[in-house]
């Protein structure tokens, strides 16, 4: 009876998602508030000079009068960065440890490498980047690239590498090939190990990103930072920062909203 009851509330093809309450998306909202109240509170207690710490309503009251003229067109150019080095990150990623996963050998050689990539700061490389190939905005790009894809491709090795022996061995003994194998079992059951390589790697893009900005160049809201903290409008320099932290955990909701439409049983 209970079985037929439960089956009875699922609807043929249905994903296997339990609805949220709606306290899951309230709490973060409160969290936010009360945070941004202690802050305004604590500074205004304290007497904390604005050079130092500047009240959230004069951050948000300074970018409510100069956001238009001096962030928007930095965000735009920050953002095409981060979008085009993501976007060729994203199937370079996958590609690699695609054609890796393939071969122990390649897997052995190459996982040093993409550790070093993974862990080495690239503002320490901007530097040398910009010395090479020139202040030509694409080499930015280039950054971000170099930045993303070694942990797309870390994560998504590991998926690709994590499969039960049993189900390639299933897929053996009726006859598939490896390229079969691969779209039919390895990709999709590497889908949680993608998704979480694609949510780091628009973080990582996005420090990228700034990264370049603030090692040398005239655009982005990097370098803006670095003008504003430099001329003491700590206001500016504190809203632009929230900007880039908005960037990133948008690029990253979307990511996540994608998973959870491709991914029919993350919850």
């Amino acid at each position: 009876m209970y079985v037929d009851i439960a089956e009875s509330k699922l609807k043929a093809g249905a994903p296997l998602r339990n609805k949220k309450p709606p306290i899951y998306y309230i709490a973060p909202a409160m969290l936010l508030v009360f945070l941004i109240v202690f802050w305004e509170i604590m500074v205004r207690v304290t007497g904390v000079s604005r050079t130092i710490m500047p009240s959230p309503f004069a951050i948000f009251a300074e970018m409510r009068k100069n956001f238009a003229r001096d962030i928007y067109p930095h965000m735009i150019f920050s953002l095409r960065v981060i979008l085009s080095g993501y976007c060729v990150a994203i199937p370079l990623g996958i590609a690699i440890a695609a054609v890796c996963s393939q071969f122990k050998l390649l897997i052995k050689a190459m996982t040093p490498l993409i550790m070093l990539l993974v862990v080495t700061p690239m503002i320490t490389l901007v530097a040398l980047f910009m010395l090479w190939m020139g202040f030509d905005p694409r080499v930015r790009i280039i950054v971000v690239i170099l930045q993303a894809t070694p942990i797309i491709t870390l994560n998504t090795l590991t998926g690709f590498l994590t499969v039960e022996m049993y189900k390639l061995e299933l897929m053996r003994s009726m006859g598939a090939s490896k390229l079969q194998t691969f779209f039919k079992l390895i990709f999709p059951n590497a889908l949680p190990q993608v998704f979480t390589g694609l949510k780091l790697g628009c973080i990582f893009s996005t420090i990228a990103a700034m990264s370049a900005d603030l090692a040398t160049g005239k655009e982005g809201l990097g370098f803006r930072i670095k003008q504003y903290s430099s001329l003491i409008m700590t206001e500016m320099a504190y809203g632009t920062i929230i900007v880039v932290a908005l960037i990133g955990i948008i690029l990253f909701q979307i990511v996540a909203y994608i998973e959870k439409r491709v991914i029919v049983w993350v919850k």
